[in-house]
C-alpha cells in the first residue's frame, strides 16, 4: 500500500480534495481535539500524509510538539518539505498497527481519513490507545461505508446524538475508548464521514 502513496505524494497537495474535503475535515478533527482539558504538550496524527493537518495545528496549538506518522516514505519527505520554520513537527515513518512511541506519549491523536486503509480496526485501535495519555483524547475522522470491516447498511449505534456505525463504534469501545462526543461531516456530499472524539476509559 505504502508504493501507491509514494507514486501519489508528489501531486497530492495538487489534489482538488485537498481544499474542497481535507481541509475542512482537518478544521473539524481540531475543532474537537481543541476540547482537551489542558493545552496538550504532544499531540500525534495518525497517517499524516504530506503534514497538512499538522500545519494547521500549529497555529491552533503553537506550544505543542506536533508529530507526525505515515507508512509512506513518500509523504513524508513531502511533509518535511512543505513544513516550514515555526511550524514545528516531527515526521516518522511507522504503521498504525505497531506505532513507534512511549505508552501514553501523546495528549492529542488525530487521525484523519484513515481509518478505511485498515485491514481491520483492532490492532490500530489498541496502539491509538496505547499512546494516548491516560487523560488524553482520541479525535479520528472515519470515511463512512468504505472500510471492508465497515461496510455500507452496518447496524447504526446512536452515541451523542449522532448515529455511528457499529463497524467502528464497536472496535473503539472495545479498544478502551469511550465516545466522549461525535458529529457528521457532509460538507463533501461523495465522502460523507463521521468524526468522533473519544477519551481511554477509566
Amino acid at each position: 500500500m505504502d508504493g501507491r502513496f509514494d507514486a501519489w505524494a508528489p501531486d497530492y497537495e495538487a489534489s482538488a480534495l485537498q481544499d474542497v474535503f481535507y481541509t475542512r475535515l482537518h478544521r473539524r478533527v481540531l475543532a474537537f481535539a481543541s476540547g482537551a482539558p489542558d493545552a496538550p504538550r504532544r499531540i500525534l496524527d495518525v497517517g499524516c500524509g504530506t503534514g497538512r493537518l499538522l500545519r494547521t495545528a500549529s497555529a491552533a496549538f503553537p506550544d505543542a510538539h506536533l508529530v507526525g506518522v505515515d507508512i509512506s516514505a513518500g509523504m513524508l519527505e513531502q511533509a518535511q518539505a512543505m513544513t516550514g520554520p515555526g511550524e514545528g513537527g516531527a515526521f516518522v515513518r511507522g504503521d498504525s498497527a505497531a506505532l513507534p512511541f512511549a505508552d501514553g506519549a501523546f495528549g492529542v491523536v488525530t487521525c484523519t481519513a484513515c481509518s478505511h486503509h485498515w485491514q481491520e480496526p483492532t490492532a490500530a485501535l489498541a496502539e491509538l490507545r496505547r499512546i494516548t495519555a491516560a487523560d488524553g483524547l482520541l479525535a479520528l475522522a472515519h470515511l463512512q461505508g468504505v472500510a471492508p470491516w465497515d461496510p455500507p447498511g452496518a447496524r447504526q449505534i446512536r452515541r451523542r446524538g449522532v448515529r455511528i456505525s457499529s463497524g467502528l463504534a464497536v472496535p473503539l469501545l472495545d479498544s478502551g475508548f469511550r465516545i466522549a462526543d461525535a458529529a457528521l461531516f457532509a460538507e463533501c456530499p461523495l465522502m460523507p464521514a463521521t468524526v468522533v472524539l473519544c477519551a481511554r476509559k477509566r
